[in-house]
């Protein structure tokens, strides 16, 4: 959490008295990942001293998708491999042409072995990668492997007569229709995880910040929750439900505020 909410000195108090850089949350993240999620350079650095794993959990992707420029090129300057394939089967630098990352793709470029599939290996000849056929079908498979798996844990992990889980568009809608169920069931904590795998999964996709704030509403972390609502609405600025529950976690972070400063 205080990498997540960028608090350097937190970090570094809690690194100094020998708190486990690498262990993962309930969320399934890592400081590192959370601190590349914040966008702090500061505790990125601090974390990367302590001995990071540069690798797990993908900061880098996470790094590629805010657009962190200096949090990427410090990740790959302390070792971050960017010919390692992050977990949905994209390289770094295929998910920076994804997300229109140009200048990002151009840092990477001179780092990243060619990919066979790109016949013309220069930052122009991977832009019109992007744009064939090949790169549609790829798309298209890893979404298919994706959805398969998520198919197999979600039965594992609900019984039949208690969810309907729709499967509408993909495993992000998936995860995110999972996050509804535990919201029902009244569990933040695995609420908050799912919602945060959908955003993984589909990084624009305004709903998933949606879930991500209702978990963290019923968490009763009204800061975290007003920023998730925050960021669907910079994604969808029309959209009335969200505009409605960012405000009603900005009014319960100010009673929140107050109800601590009377005490």
């Amino acid at each position: 959490m205080a990498a997540l909410c960028g608090q350097a000195s937190t970090v570094e108090v809690l690194l100094q008295h020998h708190a486990d850089v690498n262990g993962a949350t309930s969320t399934d993240y890592t400081p590192l990942f959370s601190s590349v999620y914040a966008g702090s350079l500061e505790c990125t650095k601090l974390l990367i001293k302590a001995g990071a794993d540069l690798n797990s959990k993908c900061p880098l992707d996470m790094a590629i998708y805010k657009g962190s420029i200096e949090i990427v090129k410090c990740l790959l300057e302390a070792g971050a491999d960017p010919n390692v394939c992050i977990e949905n089967g994209w390289l770094p630098i295929e998910r920076a042409v994804m997300f229109g990352k140009w200048d990002i793709v151009e840092i990477l470029f001179p780092l990243t072995s060619p990919i066979p599939e790109v016949h013309d290996w220069s930052v122009d000849g991977i832009l019109q990668y992007a744009k064939s056929n090949g790169f549609k079908e790829k798309c298209k498979a890893i979404w298919e492997k994706n959805l398969a798996d998520l198919k197999v844990k979600a039965a594992d992990s609900f019984k039949k007569e208690e969810y309907a889980i729709e499967i509408d568009s993909g495993d992000a809608a998936l995860y995110s229709n999972v996050s509804l169920c535990m919201h029902r069931m009244g569990d933040g904590e695995m609420a908050l995880k799912d919602a945060l795998i959908a955003q993984r999964s589909r990084p624009e996709w305004p709903k998933a910040y949606y879930r991500i704030g209702a978990a963290f509403m019923l968490l009763e972390e009204y800061e975290e929750a007003s920023q998730a609502f925050m960021d669907g609405l910079i994604l969808d600025p029309t959209n009335v439900e969200t505009e409605k529950a960012h405000m009603e976690a900005m009014d319960c972070l100010k009673k929140s505020h107050f109800a601590e400063e009377s005490e």
